[in-house]
């Protein structure tokens, strides 16, 4: 296999001549070369050099008055295939920034995890990663959060900071309570004092990770919605207009707050998707965002959205 493998790939033999190499069909070669792909004796690697469309961030940066707005095209319409690329640009940008002695907060979602399987390592920075709100849920897969900061420390040769536990409890004396546990209360300093914050814009939809994660009965749900709820952000809940939907709901969420991230040199949220249009417009006139990853649908959506 390996030996069918190199001749085809390394050194340029067509199946057919292989097969008369080695005395076999043309079939059996394409079955093991196949094999060769599926155990992992070859890996596939498309190397294309990292696009912006950049009219669409212009006019994104222009209206709300960012920092920063990434804008990747959309060469293959699938999800992962745009989130492997948004976690690209956002990679490359965080290598750009990060210092010395940084401390960086990181949320969960959906599109983190890319962002982790694109940063190269760095070394001698002594850089701290605090994880921005609780992750511990009835479904553990459903936020990855520990998957999440794992990656990042292990980029960074980081010292790790987690928040495990819930990220929204039964009550506002529950939530006050785990914030004044000495463990908690020491990476909530950290996620405030943070330079840098990263953070997935969430839709508010029944197909939330926080829905996933058993964090909210269909009713109450219901309720949220009904009350304007369009995304969330670090599993705290915002308008179309920015404003937060439940202030009760808010205190008993344990993590940092969006006012704080709206004090943060660089604020940096990245979400996929034209269905996250009206989230990621929820987030930027909440100010919560100063720097904004998203692709070519969602920036479409989004114009067309406030114009």
């Amino acid at each position: 296999m390996v030996k069918i493998a190199r001749l085809y790939y390394e050194f340029g033999y067509k199946q057919e001549e292989i097969a008369k190499m080695e005395g076999l069909s043309k079939a059996k070669v394409s079955r093991l070369l196949d094999k060769a792909h599926k155990e992992g004796i070859v890996e596939i690697k498309v190397v294309y050099p990292q696009q912006e469309v950049r009219e669409l961030a212009k006019e994104l940066s222009n209206h709300f008055g960012l920092k920063k707005v990434v804008v990747v095209p959309v060469i293959v319409d699938h999800p992962d295939a745009v989130r492997n690329d948004l976690g690209k640009a956002v990679a490359n940008f965080l290598h750009e920034i990060i210092q010395k002695n940084d401390v960086l907060g990181v949320s969960w979602g959906t599109t983190l995890p890319f962002v982790t399987k694109q940063l190269s390592t760095v070394e001698g920075k002594d850089i701290t990663v605090v994880q921005l709100n609780g992750g511990v849920t009835k479904n553990y897969l459903a936020s990855q959060s520990g998957i999440i900061v794992e990656g990042f420390v292990h980029a960074f040769q980081a010292t790790p900071y987690m928040l495990p536990v819930p990220t929204i409890v039964d009550s506002i004396e529950l939530a006050t309570a785990i914030v004044n546990d000495s463990n908690v209360k020491q990476a909530m300093i950290l996620a405030k004092q943070a330079r840098i914050a990263l953070f997935g814009i969430g839709r508010a939809s029944y197909d939330s990770v926080l829905v996933e994660a058993g964090y909210f009965k269909k009713g109450k749900y219901d309720e949220l919605l009904a009350k304007g709820a369009v995304g969330d952000i670090c599993s705290r809940f915002f308008r179309l207009d920015g404003s937060i939907v439940d202030e009760e709901l808010n205190q008993r969420t344990v993590g940092i707050g969006l006012e704080e991230l709206a004090n943060k040199e660089y604020s940096i949220a990245v979400a996929n998707g034209e269905e996250k249009a009206a989230a990621i417009i929820g987030a930027l006139r909440g100010k919560y965002v100063n720097t904004l990853f998203i692709d070519e649908a969602a920036a479409q959506k989004c114009l067309e959205l406030i114009n």
